[in-house]
Formats: C-alpha cells, sequence, structure tokens
C-alpha cells in the first residue's frame, strides 16, 4: 500500500511538469485551458469594430457584413491543415444538406486572424474547399485589427515556431444581427439542432451560456502526413494519458487497501 502512494505522488508530480501554468505557448507542452472563453466577461458585449479585406480586394467595416442578420463567425486561416479547413467543412456541408438551415437567411463569416494570409490563399482555400451557400463571406482582418477584433470576443490564438502553426480555439462564435455575442459553440462536428437553436436565439438577442465545454473540443487538430488523417493535438493526447495513468494508479492502491484488509 505504501509502494502504491509513493508512486501515485510520483506519477503526480511528473503530470505538474509536464502541463505549463503559465500563458505562453512552451515548446513541447501545452495547457488548452490557456484557450478557454470566459463566456461570463463575453456574453452580450459586441464585437470590435473594424475592417475587412475581401475576396475582391475592397476593403469594408466588419458592422456591414452582418447586414442585420444573425451571423456565425469563424476565426480561422487559409494555410491551416488542421481544425480550420475541418471546421469550415462540416459546416458547409451541414447547411447544403439541411432544408431548415439552407433557406434560413443568416451570415458565415470567416476571418482570418494569420496577418501573412493573403488574397490569393483566400482565393485558393475556396476554390479547394467550395462551392459554398450564399450564405458564406470569406475576408482577411487588417494586421492593426487583428487584436482588437479577437479579444473583444475572447478568441485567443499562439503560433510555434517550432511547428510553424497557430495554437487556437475550434469555436463557433454568434452574433446577434446587431453584433453582440449571443452564444459560443465548440468543436468541429456541429449538428443540426445546436445550429438552428443558435441562430434562432442569435436572431432574438437570446444570450445562452455553453453548459460544459470539453477542453478537448478547444484545440485545434493537426494534420499527420503519416496516416493522412486530422489527429488530435499530440499534447492533449500526453494529457488524458497524464490522467489515465494517475487513474490506474489511485485504482490499483485502492485495490491493494482492500486486499491487504481481506488478508488481515
Amino acid at each position: 500500500m505504501v509502494k502504491a502512494l509513493l508512486l501515485l505522488l510520483v506519477v503526480c508530480f511528473s503530470f505538474s511538469n509536464v502541463v505549463g501554468t503559465r500563458g505562453a505557448l512552451k515548446e513541447d507542452f501545452f495547457d488548452p485551458s490557456l484557450l478557454k472563453i470566459d463566456e461570463s466577461k463575453y456574453l452580450g458585449n459586441f464585437v470590435a469594430k473594424g475592417d475587412i479585406v475581401l475576396e475582391d480586394g475592397s476593403r469594408v467595416s466588419l458592422y456591414s457584413l452582418l447586414e442585420g442578420k444573425p451571423t456565425i463567425l469563424l476565426f480561422s486561416y487559409y494555410t491551416c491543415e488542421g481544425s480550420c479547413p475541418l471546421r469550415i467543412d462540416k459546416l458547409n456541408e451541414l447547411i447544403k444538406r439541411t432544408d431548415s438551415l439552407l433557406k434560413r437567411d443568416f451570415r458565415v463569416l470567416v476571418l482570418s486572424f494569420d496577418e501573412r494570409d493573403t488574397l490569393e490563399d483566400l482565393k485558393n482555400f475556396k476554390t479547394n474547399h467550395g462551392p459554398f451557400t450564399s450564405h458564406w463571406i470569406f475576408g482577411i482582418i487588417p494586421p492593426e485589427d487583428i487584436e482588437t477584433i479577437t479579444q473583444s470576443v475572447g478568441f485567443r490564438f499562439f503560433y510555434s515556431e517550432r511547428d510553424k502553426t497557430f495554437v487556437h480555439a475550434n469555436v463557433y462564435i454568434f452574433l446577434a444581427p446587431d453584433g453582440r455575442i449571443t452564444r459560443y459553440l465548440y468543436g468541429v462536428n456541429p449538428k443540426e439542432r445546436d445550429i438552428r437553436i443558435a441562430l434562432a436565439e442569435a436572431e432574438g438577442g437570446k444570450i445562452t451560456a455553453s453548459s460544459f465545454v470539453d477542453l478537448a473540443l478547444l484545440v485545434c487538430y493537426t494534420y499527420d502526413p503519416s496516416r493522412s488523417s486530422f489527429v488530435i493535438n499530440p499534447t492533449i493526447l500526453f494529457g488524458g494519458i497524464g490522467f489515465a495513468a494517475l487513474g490506474s494508479v489511485v485504482l490499483i492502491a485502492f485495490i491493494s487497501g482492500k486486499l491487504l484488509k481481506r488478508e488481515v
């Protein structure tokens, strides 16, 4: 029993050193909770005003794109090989195959937060992932407005120099026709019922907080060329293994204690 408890302490200490507690993105490990949006702080607020560069090169105000309609806002970047295209493709497929969504009057606004993205990147993305329904608008946030707009809705992202990629939240942000934030939906595989209800709430200006957020849904997926498939960020996997190991040790300690009692 004593040995099991000592092993438990070792596992706890090891795991505490795996996941960083500071806000900086570490080279090997990353705490996904850094990406969690404090909904109590942002729900009901207005998305910040700023300019957006559209596919044709024109520069317009973000609010002019809402057109007084409920809007699903997606922050992405057009050279992403992880969750960005997956999140967009899944929503596009859902809209196209669901009559109640296809006929509904709303906007889907995809905005790049990568200052290196070009209009050519945008056009290539649309060509490779389209066709898109009339609901969709694609744009690039000018560098001077990226921080203002993303921070106004609580969206956080970090750049990994080693991997040359962004780690960011996987979230669909719903805006009322006047630009107020009404709901956050997390993940990359939206359900028709969730989207339909969230749009109805946005249209009516109803503010709704998420009851539960799985941290695994927050972190972008990465593309594994060896498997030719999208996989969860390895840090999530390692974190899960750590928790699984911790749980196993606790279970072993519990069983050992029971057996010792029986022998006595």
